[in-house]
Order: structure tokens, then sequence, then C-alpha cells
């Protein structure tokens, strides 16, 4: 974005604070997510000094809250103790935050307190099946549409910044024109540019991966480099049946003498492991990996949806990450 336009911004989001005579920019949030269970999260923001908050907060039976004086408004980010995200919302002054759902599933959260907050998620629970995929044209047109029909949207511009897989920084600034001033003040530009520099990215070359094999019930190391490209696909007990059969149905229509395919359960436990695996009716190789996303194994892919499918090539580089079983496949034939 031209430096005209964020100083002009800026001038906005000054008068419009003056003229609003806020005394505070304090806010609230409470969050109650399955899965999260007892650890430290670190809740990032930036405050109504413009300076990045960085918060460790000990979470208790899935639940834990955060407050403080936040740029009006600025996006808030949540990492779990591993440093992997969360999820992600937007806080301005006044907002007292109710956010509910699950680790897994932080594309179908239920968010109230705040209107650009709960829009927001709104937008990314009904595109959920669009997330998760890296550059998605579909979800690219869906965010297009909504900018076009919502100009003077907060949430257009949260689009935009957090969720747009763009082509180029001119499609951002085309988009970024069509609003009106009021739905890109100056905070949040300043809050994203901050933030999205600190975000750590996962890896995207994988060689190996030691995990407990099925038919052995010992460790050995599942290697990504070698004559084949690979196929890895993540999941856990919370992927729906019909999700999880039309995953594996696309799986098995490659051609395993010239793919290795497998499967990662990521559930904290192995209960109803071996029976799942028995029901898909696979010939490929099945793992477990002992303390869920916690695996040191696993924490460099920062894994935060299930299913999630990895695709490399023959030296393990990620040529696909997503969610859509018939992208894999696509991209392994295209190969």
């Amino acid at each position: 974005m031209k430096l005209t336009k964020i100083f002009y911004f800026a001038l906005v989001a000054t008068v419009m604070l003056a003229l609003c005579g806020c005394s505070s920019n304090h806010f609230k949030l409470k969050a109650h997510l399955k899965g999260l269970g007892s650890q430290n999260v670190k809740v990032v923001y930036v405050n109504d000094e413009g300076a990045i908050v960085e918060n460790w907060i000990t979470a208790q039976n899935d639940h834990f809250e955060v407050e403080g004086s936040c740029a009006n408004p600025s996006l808030l980010l949540v990492y779990n103790s591993l440093n992997v995200a969360i999820f992600k919302t937007v806080v301005s002054s006044g907002d007292e935050i109710e956010i509910e759902g699950k680790v897994m599933s932080p594309n179908e959260l239920k968010v109230e307190g705040s209107e650009a907050a709960k829009k927001w998620s709104a937008f990314v629970s009904e595109h959920k099946g669009l997330y998760g995929m890296i550059a998605n044209p579909a979800l690219n047109a869906a965010i297009e549409k909504y900018v076009k029909d919502n100009r003077k949207s907060l949430v257009s511009t949260l689009l935009v910044l957090v969720d747009y897989s763009p082509t180029s920084d001119e499609a951002v600034d085309r988009l970024l024109d069509m609003l009106d001033d009021s739905a890109k003040p100056a905070s949040l530009l300043e809050s994203y540019n901050m933030l999205k520099a600190k975000k750590q990215k996962p890896v995207t070359s994988l060689k190996s991966l030691n995990m407990m094999e099925l038919t052995s019930q010992d460790f050995e190391a599942a290697v990504f480099t070698g004559s084949k490209p690979s196929v890895i696909l993540f999941w856990d007990k919370e992927v729906k049946q019909n999700l999880r059969t039309t995953t594996i149905d696309e799986l098995k229509m490659l051609d395993a003498n010239t793919v290795q395919i497998l499967d990662v359960n990521i559930d904290s436990d192995s209960a109803g492991w071996n029976s799942a695996i028995r029901n898909d009716g696979t010939t490929w190789k099945h793992y477990w990996v002992p303390g869920s996303l916690m695996n040191h194994e696993l924490m460099p892919l920062q894994l935060t949806t299930t299913p999630t499918i990895i695709v490399t090539d023959t030296t393990g580089h990620q040529l696909y990450r997503g969610n859509d079983a018939a992208k894999a496949r696509q991209t392994i034939e295209s190969l």
C-alpha cells in the first residue's frame, strides 16, 4: 500500500478518536475451547500506545480470560504453549468478547460480544471448507465478493488482510481501494503489519517423522525422501465420519506402487485407533504420535485443523497442504 495512503488512514483514525472522546480502550475476552486443557497460552495484540503486547496466560479446564487496553481496533492472536496459533480475532475499546469452540476446529468458533468479530467468524464458519488450503482461488473469490458487497465493513478489511491469498500486492491494494475509509482504520493496518512480522510459519520441507506404527506396535521412521512422492493424512476422532470416508476414498484412488501413502492419528490417546483403521479398509501404513500436537515431531508442522493432508515430492518438499483430498490427489497425479 502506498505510503501516502497510510498517512491518510492514520489522520482519519486520529480525527475519529478525538471526535468520539473515548476515555478508555479497555477490552475483555473469555474463551472456552474444548481440547485446550490446562496450559499456558500466549495472547498477542497491539495496545493503545502502539506497542505489541505478548501476555502468557494460564488456561485451566479449556478456559482462559484476558483483558487489556488495545489499539482501536487491533488484531488479537492466540497461541498454545508450543507457540502454534490457535485462533485470531479483532478487539476494540469496550469489547467484552466470548468465544466457544474446539481447539482443532478454529474455523467453527462461536463468537459473541463484538459485531465485527462475530461477522468475521461467521464468514469463516460459512466457508470453512475453503480454509486450510494454500492460495485457494475459491476462497479468494468469496472474499472478493464480500468486499464488493460490504464496502463499509471492517470485516472486509480483515478478510483482505488476514485471509486473502493475493496473486500480487496490487490485488490487495485493488480490494482495499474499493473500501470506504471508515472500514480500514490505521490502527488495524498497523497492528496487522506488526503482528505479521512476528508470525511463525510451519515448515515446508519434511524429511522424516518418528512415530508408532500400527502393525509392529513399535516406533519407526516414516521417510519422505527417495523414489516416491508422499501423501500424509493427519486425523483425529473429531473428523466427521462422512468427511473421513470421502477423504479415504480419494486417497485410495492413488497408485500405491508409485506413491507413498500413510495416515497419522494425532489423538491424545490411541483408544479406538485400531478399529477406526480396520473400518477404513486401507493397506497403507498407519501411525500414531503420543502427546498429540505436543509431540516434538509434529511441532514444526503447526497443525491446527483435522484433517490436514500434506503432499511432498521425492525430496520432501511440500507441494500441497490443506483439507481437500481431491486436490491432494490431483497434485500427485500432475507430477
